[in-house]
């Protein structure tokens, strides 16, 4: 009961945003979990059927939905391979960071499965976080690699929003799939995005305020 409130005042509050905005949060999680936070789960699948869920209530377009799920996907998996192929000196720490049985089993998954472990993580939730780093770092050419992870994100963030889409009936559905720390996280990216394009605004417009150095010479 209690989450199914959540998800209404969070529905609420997110609907008072401008629909760039209803789409770059989820957004910024997907692309993030990958590519920023190695091993960190963040509730991606749950922003995605959150912004699913708006595009039924028709807050946001649900092709634009479905993009912003496509391409957060892509961009985040790309990022994070990219990533590990330049720090590849750095492996014994991401593997302390993540931790080594879980490091070694995502590690051995890729070697093993190459291509269709990309595939395979893309929708599996811990391995979504490391193993686009692990195939930069075991030499997987990029090529090989977006052959299988374009497809794989475009599947999944399309599926997921269409989730969203089609429990948008239902606010329960909604609520028991996202979780309540998935709310939390939605809630506080929400409102740091916000807080951030307040500072960029209020800052550009202190600075056409305030006169330049040369402001007050009369060139006459």
């Amino acid at each position: 009961m209690h989450r199914k409130c959540a998800v209404r005042l969070l529905t609420h509050w997110v609907l008072g945003l401008p629909p760039y905005l209803m789409c770059l949060v989820p957004g910024l999680v997907v692309l993030a979990e990958p590519a920023l936070v190695v091993g960190v789960v963040l509730p991606s699948v749950g922003s995605m059927l959150l912004l699913g869920f708006l595009a039924h209530l028709g807050a946001v377009p649900l092709w634009v939905a479905v993009a912003t799920g496509v391409v957060g996907a892509g961009i985040g998996d790309t990022a994070a391979f990219l990533l590990g192929r330049r720090w590849a000196s750095r492996r014994d720490r991401l593997r302390r960071t993540v931790g080594g049985r879980r490091w070694d089993r995502a590690e051995t998954f890729v070697l093993r499965y190459g291509g269709l472990a990309v595939i395979a993580a893309r929708y599996l939730t811990g391995l979504r976080t490391v193993v686009p780093r692990i195939g930069g770092l075991s030499g997987m050419s990029y090529r090989r690699f977006l052959a299988h992870s374009a497809p794989a994100a475009a599947s999944w963030g399309a599926t997921f929003v269409l989730a969203g889409y089609l429990a948008g009936a239902s606010y329960r559905k909604v609520a028991d799939a996202v979780g309540t720390g998935g709310l939390v996280a939605l809630g506080v990216l929400a409102a740091a995005v916000v807080v951030a394009l307040v500072v960029v605004r209020w800052r550009r417009r202190y600075r056409s305020a305030v006169p330049g150095p040369d402001a007050g010479i009369d060139g006459g």
